[in-house]
């Protein structure tokens, strides 16, 4: 019978009981913000101060004028705020054993972020506030899961 080799990913279990706790919650959190890309981002308030259209992430993709050179960063954001989630979310669910999946949600919610901070400004609507408190608190349990990977190995190391 043939042994895994010292050090390799085979000795490993597949994950513990707070990874997966953790990849649970970030799959629900990913499934969530792909559901909030509907509701509205920015808000465009006339001279009077009444709300005069919203503007959501769908709405970044599909303009009137089509994707013009001015309208073509917009358009890509809307692009990432729609894809970034979907990924990290397929991503969440189908890597079960490394620290990377951590790492590209983490950095997928700092790109949202920052994505939903600079292209909103201070016109921000309820759509791009949600959105920012998920990505916060998907940070947050992304840094929780690469300590549970790192404590996982830990221990494997400890008992071989």
């Amino acid at each position: 019978m043939l042994r895994p080799r010292v050090g390799s990913t085979e000795d490993i279990p597949v994950e513990s009981s707070s990874e997966r706790k953790v990849r649970f919650f970030l799959v629900f959190m990913f499934f969530l913000q792909v559901f909030i890309t509907p509701l509205p981002f920015i808000r465009h308030v006339d001279e009077e101060g009444f709300i005069d259209g919203e503007v959501s992430a769908v709405k970044f993709l599909v303009q009137e004028d089509g994707i013009a050179a001015n309208n073509g960063f917009i358009a890509l954001y809307g692009l990432l705020l729609i894809l970034l989630p979907l990924v990290a979310f397929f991503f969440c669910i189908f890597d079960k054993r490394s620290k990377v999946k951590y790492i590209f949600t983490g950095i997928c919610s700092v790109v949202c972020a920052v994505i939903v901070t600079f292209t909103c400004g201070r016109s921000i609507h309820y759509g791009g506030v949600f959105t920012l408190i998920i990505n916060v608190i998907t940070l947050f349990m992304t840094s929780q899961g690469v300590q549970a990977v790192s404590m996982r190995r830990y221990s494997a190391k400890r008992l071989s």
